[in-house]
Protein backbone atom coordinates (compact mmCIF):
# COMPACT_ATOMS: atom_id res chain seq x y z
CA UNK A 1 0.00 0.00 0.00
CA UNK A 2 3.01 2.51 -0.05
CA UNK A 3 3.35 5.23 -2.79
CA UNK A 4 6.60 3.69 -4.09
CA UNK A 5 4.91 0.46 -5.16
CA UNK A 6 5.29 -0.30 -8.86
CA UNK A 7 2.11 0.18 -10.99
CA UNK A 8 0.05 -2.83 -11.62
CA UNK A 9 -0.69 -4.01 -15.19
CA UNK A 10 -4.30 -2.76 -14.90
CA UNK A 11 -3.12 0.77 -13.93
CA UNK A 12 -0.67 0.86 -16.88
CA UNK A 13 -3.44 -0.13 -19.30
CA UNK A 14 -5.75 2.66 -18.10
CA UNK A 15 -2.95 5.24 -18.42
CA UNK A 16 -2.08 4.19 -21.95
CA UNK A 17 -5.75 4.33 -22.98
CA UNK A 18 -6.13 7.88 -21.68
CA UNK A 19 -2.94 9.00 -23.48
CA UNK A 20 -4.19 7.52 -26.78
CA UNK A 21 -7.57 9.25 -26.44
CA UNK A 22 -5.87 12.60 -25.73
CA UNK A 23 -3.56 12.17 -28.71
CA UNK A 24 -6.49 11.35 -30.99
CA UNK A 25 -8.50 14.35 -29.81
CA UNK A 26 -5.60 16.72 -30.52
CA UNK A 27 -4.86 15.31 -34.00
CA UNK A 28 -6.48 17.14 -36.96
CA UNK A 29 -8.29 14.91 -39.47
CA UNK A 30 -6.64 14.58 -42.86
CA UNK A 31 -8.72 15.84 -45.72
CA UNK A 32 -10.25 13.18 -47.94
CA UNK A 33 -8.89 12.72 -51.43
CA UNK A 34 -11.96 14.29 -52.98
CA UNK A 35 -11.64 17.24 -50.61
CA UNK A 36 -7.97 17.67 -51.45
CA UNK A 37 -8.88 17.76 -55.15
CA UNK A 38 -10.83 20.98 -54.69
CA UNK A 39 -8.59 22.76 -52.09
CA UNK A 40 -5.72 24.89 -53.33
CA UNK A 41 -3.37 27.31 -51.65
CA UNK A 42 -4.26 30.96 -52.21
CA UNK A 43 -1.76 33.78 -52.68
CA UNK A 44 -1.79 34.31 -48.91
CA UNK A 45 -1.03 30.65 -48.36
CA UNK A 46 -4.50 29.69 -47.09
CA UNK A 47 -6.51 26.92 -48.78
CA UNK A 48 -9.53 28.04 -50.80
CA UNK A 49 -11.79 26.81 -53.63
CA UNK A 50 -10.95 28.62 -56.83
CA UNK A 51 -9.66 28.82 -60.36
CA UNK A 52 -7.86 25.50 -60.57
CA UNK A 53 -11.07 23.51 -60.00
CA UNK A 54 -13.01 25.61 -62.50
CA UNK A 55 -10.24 25.18 -65.06
CA UNK A 56 -10.34 21.43 -64.57
CA UNK A 57 -14.11 21.36 -65.09
CA UNK A 58 -13.85 23.55 -68.18
CA UNK A 59 -11.14 21.29 -69.61
CA UNK A 60 -13.26 18.19 -69.06
CA UNK A 61 -16.27 19.82 -70.71
CA UNK A 62 -14.15 20.87 -73.71
CA UNK A 63 -12.84 17.34 -74.03
CA UNK A 64 -16.37 15.94 -74.01
CA UNK A 65 -17.41 18.36 -76.80
CA UNK A 66 -14.38 17.41 -78.86
CA UNK A 67 -15.15 13.74 -78.35
CA UNK A 68 -18.79 14.23 -79.41
CA UNK A 69 -17.74 16.05 -82.59
CA UNK A 70 -15.21 13.32 -83.37
CA UNK A 71 -17.82 10.59 -82.91
CA UNK A 72 -20.26 12.48 -85.17
CA UNK A 73 -17.74 12.72 -87.99
CA UNK A 74 -16.80 9.08 -87.54
CA UNK A 75 -20.48 8.10 -87.84
CA UNK A 76 -20.85 10.20 -91.01
CA UNK A 77 -17.73 8.60 -92.47
CA UNK A 78 -19.02 5.10 -91.72
CA UNK A 79 -22.43 5.97 -93.23
CA UNK A 80 -20.79 7.16 -96.45
CA UNK A 81 -18.57 4.07 -96.58
CA UNK A 82 -21.62 1.84 -96.20
CA UNK A 83 -23.21 3.55 -99.20
CA UNK A 84 -20.05 3.19 -101.27
CA UNK A 85 -19.02 -0.30 -100.24
CA UNK A 86 -22.36 -2.05 -99.71
CA UNK A 87 -24.27 -0.26 -102.42
CA UNK A 88 -26.91 1.24 -100.14
CA UNK A 89 -29.18 3.86 -101.78
CA UNK A 90 -30.79 7.07 -100.62
CA UNK A 91 -34.58 7.15 -100.04
CA UNK A 92 -35.01 9.12 -103.29
CA UNK A 93 -33.12 6.44 -105.22
CA UNK A 94 -35.20 3.68 -103.60
CA UNK A 95 -38.40 5.55 -104.48
CA UNK A 96 -37.29 5.97 -108.09
CA UNK A 97 -36.34 2.30 -108.38
CA UNK A 98 -39.65 1.19 -106.87
CA UNK A 99 -41.52 3.37 -109.34
CA UNK A 100 -39.52 1.96 -112.25
CA UNK A 101 -40.18 -1.59 -111.04
CA UNK A 102 -43.87 -0.78 -110.82
CA UNK A 103 -43.85 0.63 -114.34
CA UNK A 104 -42.33 -2.63 -115.58
CA UNK A 105 -45.72 -4.18 -114.79
CA UNK A 106 -47.45 -1.68 -117.10
CA UNK A 107 -48.35 -2.86 -120.60
CA UNK A 108 -45.77 -2.35 -123.31
CA UNK A 109 -46.04 1.09 -124.85
CA UNK A 110 -48.21 2.43 -122.02
CA UNK A 111 -46.70 5.89 -122.54
CA UNK A 112 -48.58 6.13 -125.84
CA UNK A 113 -51.94 4.74 -124.73
CA UNK A 114 -54.91 6.93 -125.57
CA UNK A 115 -57.84 7.47 -123.22
CA UNK A 116 -59.86 4.79 -125.02
CA UNK A 117 -56.88 2.41 -125.10
CA UNK A 118 -56.68 2.63 -121.31
CA UNK A 119 -60.39 1.92 -120.91
CA UNK A 120 -60.11 -1.04 -123.25
CA UNK A 121 -57.08 -2.33 -121.40
CA UNK A 122 -58.96 -2.39 -118.09
CA UNK A 123 -62.29 -3.53 -119.64
CA UNK A 124 -64.00 -0.47 -118.16
CA UNK A 125 -67.23 -0.59 -120.15
CA UNK A 126 -68.78 -3.18 -117.84
CA UNK A 127 -67.57 -1.31 -114.76
CA UNK A 128 -69.13 1.95 -115.96
CA UNK A 129 -72.52 0.28 -116.54
CA UNK A 130 -72.55 -1.44 -113.15
CA UNK A 131 -75.19 0.32 -111.03
CA UNK A 132 -74.51 -1.87 -108.01
CA UNK A 133 -71.12 -0.37 -107.19
CA UNK A 134 -70.54 0.45 -103.53
CA UNK A 135 -69.32 3.81 -102.30
CA UNK A 136 -65.54 4.23 -102.15
CA UNK A 137 -64.24 3.58 -98.64
CA UNK A 138 -61.77 5.68 -96.68
CA UNK A 139 -59.10 3.13 -97.64
CA UNK A 140 -59.98 3.57 -101.33
CA UNK A 141 -59.57 7.35 -101.18
CA UNK A 142 -56.35 7.01 -99.20
CA UNK A 143 -54.92 4.62 -101.79
CA UNK A 144 -55.76 7.02 -104.61
CA UNK A 145 -54.20 9.93 -102.73
CA UNK A 146 -51.13 7.92 -101.77
CA UNK A 147 -50.69 6.89 -105.41
CA UNK A 148 -51.02 10.50 -106.56
CA UNK A 149 -48.32 11.58 -104.11
CA UNK A 150 -46.00 8.74 -105.11
CA UNK A 151 -46.24 8.93 -108.90
CA UNK A 152 -47.45 12.48 -109.69
CA UNK A 153 -46.60 15.06 -107.02
CA UNK A 154 -44.51 14.04 -104.02
CA UNK A 155 -45.00 17.49 -102.45
CA UNK A 156 -48.78 17.23 -102.29
CA UNK A 157 -50.10 17.62 -98.74
CA UNK A 158 -53.40 16.03 -97.70
CA UNK A 159 -53.98 18.16 -94.62
CA UNK A 160 -57.68 19.01 -94.93
CA UNK A 161 -59.38 18.03 -91.63
CA UNK A 162 -62.54 16.97 -93.51
CA UNK A 163 -62.13 13.33 -94.62
CA UNK A 164 -62.56 12.48 -98.33
CA UNK A 165 -65.62 10.36 -97.47
CA UNK A 166 -67.35 13.65 -96.54
CA UNK A 167 -65.68 15.80 -99.20
CA UNK A 168 -63.37 18.62 -98.17
CA UNK A 169 -63.52 22.02 -96.45
CA UNK A 170 -65.80 24.09 -98.69
CA UNK A 171 -64.34 27.29 -97.24
CA UNK A 172 -60.65 27.37 -96.39
CA UNK A 173 -59.96 27.49 -92.68
CA UNK A 174 -63.44 26.24 -91.79
CA UNK A 175 -63.57 22.43 -91.37
CA UNK A 176 -67.10 22.03 -92.74
CA UNK A 177 -67.90 19.89 -95.80
CA UNK A 178 -69.99 20.97 -98.81
CA UNK A 179 -73.80 20.73 -98.50
CA UNK A 180 -74.02 17.22 -99.91
CA UNK A 181 -73.44 13.59 -98.96
CA UNK A 182 -72.80 10.43 -101.02
CA UNK A 183 -75.28 7.63 -101.44
CA UNK A 184 -75.39 4.41 -103.41
CA UNK A 185 -78.87 3.38 -104.58
CA UNK A 186 -79.28 -0.24 -105.73
CA UNK A 187 -79.98 -0.25 -109.45
CA UNK A 188 -79.40 3.52 -109.71
CA UNK A 189 -75.71 3.83 -108.95
CA UNK A 190 -73.81 6.32 -106.84
CA UNK A 191 -74.50 10.02 -106.48
CA UNK A 192 -74.47 13.14 -104.30
CA UNK A 193 -77.50 14.43 -102.44
CA UNK A 194 -78.25 17.70 -100.67
CA UNK A 195 -77.62 17.49 -96.93
CA UNK A 196 -79.87 20.54 -96.37
CA UNK A 197 -81.98 22.99 -98.32
CA UNK A 198 -79.79 24.96 -100.75
CA UNK A 199 -80.79 28.38 -102.05
CA UNK A 200 -80.46 29.44 -105.68
CA UNK A 201 -77.08 31.07 -106.29
CA UNK A 202 -75.45 29.39 -103.27
CA UNK A 203 -72.00 27.85 -103.63
CA UNK A 204 -72.44 24.08 -103.79
CA UNK A 205 -68.98 22.87 -104.75
CA UNK A 206 -65.55 24.51 -105.00
CA UNK A 207 -62.91 22.49 -106.77
CA UNK A 208 -60.43 25.37 -106.94
CA UNK A 209 -58.80 24.18 -103.71
CA UNK A 210 -59.90 20.54 -103.61
CA UNK A 211 -59.16 19.25 -107.14
CA UNK A 212 -55.75 17.90 -108.17
CA UNK A 213 -54.06 18.71 -111.47
CA UNK A 214 -52.00 16.34 -113.60
CA UNK A 215 -49.13 18.19 -115.28
CA UNK A 216 -49.25 16.09 -118.44
CA UNK A 217 -50.66 12.96 -120.06
CA UNK A 218 -47.74 10.79 -118.93
CA UNK A 219 -48.45 11.66 -115.28
CA UNK A 220 -52.13 10.79 -115.70
CA UNK A 221 -51.35 7.49 -117.45
CA UNK A 222 -48.84 6.58 -114.75
CA UNK A 223 -51.43 7.32 -112.05
CA UNK A 224 -54.16 5.22 -113.68
CA UNK A 225 -51.89 2.26 -114.45
CA UNK A 226 -50.67 2.27 -110.82
CA UNK A 227 -54.22 1.65 -109.53
CA UNK A 228 -56.21 -1.57 -109.20
CA UNK A 229 -58.52 -2.20 -112.15
CA UNK A 230 -61.76 -0.94 -110.60
CA UNK A 231 -60.14 2.27 -109.36
CA UNK A 232 -58.51 2.78 -112.73
CA UNK A 233 -61.88 2.49 -114.47
CA UNK A 234 -63.54 4.82 -111.97
CA UNK A 235 -60.76 7.34 -112.63
CA UNK A 236 -61.49 7.32 -116.37
CA UNK A 237 -65.14 8.05 -115.53
CA UNK A 238 -64.49 10.73 -112.91
CA UNK A 239 -61.55 12.71 -114.31
CA UNK A 240 -62.01 15.48 -116.84
CA UNK A 241 -60.02 17.97 -118.92
CA UNK A 242 -60.22 21.69 -118.30
CA UNK A 243 -58.50 25.00 -118.97
CA UNK A 244 -57.54 26.82 -115.79
CA UNK A 245 -57.70 30.22 -117.46
CA UNK A 246 -58.94 31.71 -120.72
CA UNK A 247 -56.46 31.06 -123.49
CA UNK A 248 -54.52 28.57 -121.35
CA UNK A 249 -53.72 24.95 -122.05
CA UNK A 250 -55.85 21.97 -121.10
CA UNK A 251 -55.02 19.80 -118.11
CA UNK A 252 -56.43 16.59 -116.69
CA UNK A 253 -58.12 17.22 -113.32
CA UNK A 254 -59.57 15.00 -110.61
CA UNK A 255 -61.37 15.30 -107.31
CA UNK A 256 -59.94 12.67 -104.96
CA UNK A 257 -62.94 12.83 -102.65
CA UNK A 258 -66.70 12.28 -102.92
CA UNK A 259 -67.12 15.29 -105.22
CA UNK A 260 -66.19 12.85 -108.01
CA UNK A 261 -69.55 11.13 -107.50
CA UNK A 262 -71.55 14.12 -108.79
CA UNK A 263 -73.61 12.92 -111.75
CA UNK A 264 -74.53 14.76 -114.91
CA UNK A 265 -78.09 15.79 -115.68
CA UNK A 266 -79.92 16.63 -118.88
CA UNK A 267 -83.05 15.88 -120.87
CA UNK A 268 -81.40 12.73 -122.22
CA UNK A 269 -81.39 11.33 -118.69
CA UNK A 270 -85.16 11.52 -118.31
CA UNK A 271 -87.68 13.77 -116.51
CA UNK A 272 -86.54 15.42 -113.30
CA UNK A 273 -82.87 14.96 -114.22
CA UNK A 274 -82.00 18.50 -115.25
CA UNK A 275 -78.79 20.07 -113.83
CA UNK A 276 -79.21 22.14 -110.66
CA UNK A 277 -75.53 23.02 -109.94
CA UNK A 278 -73.23 24.35 -112.65
CA UNK A 279 -69.71 25.84 -112.79
CA UNK A 280 -69.65 29.59 -113.24
CA UNK A 281 -67.55 29.16 -116.40
CA UNK A 282 -65.67 26.52 -118.39
CA UNK A 283 -62.44 27.50 -116.63
CA UNK A 284 -63.84 27.56 -113.08
CA UNK A 285 -64.22 24.85 -110.48
CA UNK A 286 -66.87 26.70 -108.49
CA UNK A 287 -70.39 25.29 -108.83
CA UNK A 288 -73.46 27.33 -107.88
CA UNK A 289 -77.06 26.25 -107.45
CA UNK A 290 -79.11 27.23 -110.52
CA UNK A 291 -82.33 26.94 -108.51
CA UNK A 292 -83.47 26.09 -105.00
CA UNK A 293 -82.48 22.53 -104.12
CA UNK A 294 -84.41 20.66 -101.45
CA UNK A 295 -82.78 18.53 -98.81
CA UNK A 296 -82.13 14.93 -100.03
CA UNK A 297 -82.50 15.99 -103.68
CA UNK A 298 -79.71 14.74 -105.93
CA UNK A 299 -77.08 17.28 -106.97
CA UNK A 300 -76.72 17.21 -110.75
CA UNK A 301 -74.33 19.11 -112.99
CA UNK A 302 -73.67 19.11 -116.73
CA UNK A 303 -70.48 17.39 -117.85
CA UNK A 304 -70.68 19.21 -121.18
CA UNK A 305 -69.79 22.48 -119.41
CA UNK A 306 -66.20 21.28 -119.80
CA UNK A 307 -64.97 20.72 -123.33
CA UNK A 308 -63.78 17.17 -123.99
CA UNK A 309 -61.28 16.22 -126.67
CA UNK A 310 -58.74 13.84 -125.18
CA UNK A 311 -56.20 14.59 -127.91
CA UNK A 312 -55.96 18.13 -126.56
CA UNK A 313 -54.28 16.71 -123.44
CA UNK A 314 -52.23 14.07 -125.26
CA UNK A 315 -54.67 11.21 -124.75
Amino acid sequence: GSNNEPPTPRTMTLDLTMINRQHTANRKPKPRSEDRAIIITSSEGSPSKGGKYNKERSLKKTNRIHLTILLFFCACFLYIMLFLVMGLRSPAEVHTENRLQEEMKFPDGWEEYSYNDIRDHFHCKARSKDNEKSLPSMEDWHLMRKTFTEVVDNKKQWDDPVPPTLGYSLNKGIPAPPPYYPEASPGKGRGLFASRDIKKGELVHDGTHSDVIFPDAIAWRRFVFSLPREMACDSTDWHWMQKLKEGGKYFMLAGLNISSLMNSGGKEFGPGRLPNALPESSTSGKFYATRDIEKSEEILTDYDMYYTNWKEVGL
